[in-house]
């Protein structure tokens, strides 16, 4: 746990930090910056906090769990990862370039600015389409427009960031998906939401709020009907204007709380409720791993954790190069969800060869219905699953062998993932990438 010392530093910083950010944005900002927000009685005969920013319908259950540095992974696994309890970890970060550089404009543009990103708006809309452009575009215009980096990091930036201990051995290591790069002038919002994967994210600039929701709340937060297949989804909840005449429940709901600052990294479990405000420039990046029922520790006892790592020493399954095509953001884990599970399927059939008849199984158990095999399937899936699975023979005879299919290059996998679900943002043909357009 932190020292008291240690959390009225970071006290005193939050102070100061609300009294330099006073000074550049809006009176409606400042008061939104007061984090948590308070509970005020109504003296109208409403609720307490209708229309009002979450976090304002009731007081919180107290702040989430801190350290002062990182667990080991073992730790990490039985305190926090093993039941989904979220944490903090203070100064996490500190040792990475990119505590320091991605402070700068022109060090990002300078180094990485020919490099492509996604771009959303700041108060987060699932139902836009994020455009594609390059950093040097971003940077000419984002603290005059609504543009928010949320996007894969770039492999080049990998080298900039650091890997915190917790990660470093084990499943945790064997298991990253992907890392993200988030990058604004201040002012987003994000909606509250849950993702599939678990999630370490970290500040290197600015400061972001956290307002933290336990899942089995989930049947009193109104949420959009996810696909089978995502993992995810988000509340249709109005997170700056919460109506309790139309959702009273809301102020049942109990949550936690965080504020980062630059060198600090907050826990996010998979399927944990979060919704994110930053002010600021703000600079970010996350890492992304799969959420298994087991920690396989077998070489912890020989990797040592302590030694600096960077992010690009670590391999993950979902990266961006100048050059690709798409930007593979938050596609499923191929490895479970293809490789594994088809696999599974083959032994609970005793079968020796992945068909295309099989394979339409796995197909309608995981896109239309996993409790039916082989029904409620219509033309236009039948045009899927020829496409996916003439991905997967790869030598054409109409099967791959179980041995064949455990052999199958990860980037045939991954071929097959972006059939099933579309890439997050416009795919590059030609160089032909709309750049500099408002959202």
């Amino acid at each position: 746990m932190l020292p008291f010392s240690h959390v009225a530093l970071k006290m005193v910083s939050t102070f100061i930090s609300l009294w330099f950010l006073g000074t550049t944005i809006s009176k409606d900002m400042r008061m939104d910056a007061v984090f948590p927000p308070v509970v005020e009685p109504s003296d109208s005969g409403l609720p307490d906090g209708h229309l009002l920013p979450l976090g304002c319908q009731r007081e919180p259950d107290g702040p989430v769990k801190e350290y002062a540095e990182p667990l080991t992974p073992i730790e990490f696994w039985n305190l926090h990862v093993k039941d989904y309890v979220p944490l903090v970890y203070r100064q996490a970060i500190t040792k990475a370039p990119a505590a320091t550089n991605w402070r700068s404009d022109e060090y990002i543009r300078e180094k990485y600015g020919d490099l492509d990103v996604l771009v959303e708006t700041k108060n987060e809309d699932r139902g836009t389409r994020p455009q594609r452009m390059t950093l040097n575009d971003f940077l000419d215009n984002y603290k005059r427009k609504d543009w928010y980096v949320v996007s894969l990091l770039p492999d080049p930036m990998r080298a900039d960031m650091q890997v915190p201990r917790s990660l470093l051995c084990g499943t945790f290591k064997k298991t990253i998906l992907e890392s993200n790069l988030w990058l604004s002038a201040g002012g987003t919002k994000s909606l509250l939401h849950y993702d599939a994967d678990h999630n370490l994210h970290c500040l290197m600039s600015g400061r972001k709020d956290f307002i933290m929701i336990d899942p089995k709340y989930d049947d009193l937060l109104v949420m959009n009907e996810k696909r089978q297949y995502s993992g995810s989804s988000w509340s249709h909840l109005d997170m700056n204007r919460i109506d309790l005449l139309a959702h009273p429940q809301v102020s049942e709901v109990p949550w936690t709380w965080a504020t980062l600052l630059a060198g600090d990294c907050i826990f996010i479990p998979a399927g944990y409720f979060h919704q994110v405000r930053s002010y600021g420039r703000s600079v970010a990046a996350t890492i992304m791993w799969a959420p298994l029922n087991k920690f396989n520790d077998s070489d912890c006892a020989t990797t040592d954790i302590d030694a600096y790592t960077a992010l690009s020493d670590v391999q993950l399954q979902w990266t961006y190069k100048k050059g690709d095509k798409s930007i593979d953001m938050g596609f499923v884990n191929v490895e479970v969800e293809l490789r594994g599970n088809l696999l599974d399927l083959m032994a609970e059939r005793n079968d020796t060869k992945l068909t295309k008849e099989l394979f339409t199984v796995y197909y309608q158990r995981i896109v239309v219905d996993e409790d039916q095999d082989g029904e409620d399937i219509d033309e236009e899936d039948l045009e899927v699953i020829d496409k996916m699975f003439g991905v997967l023979d790869i030598n054409k005879t109409g099967y791959l062998t179980r041995q064949g299919l455990e052999n199958l290059d990860i980037e045939i996998l991954k071929d097959v993932a972006r059939i099933l679900d579309e890439p997050h943002g416009p795919v590059k043909e030609n160089d032909d990438v709309g750049t500099r357009d408002e959202l």
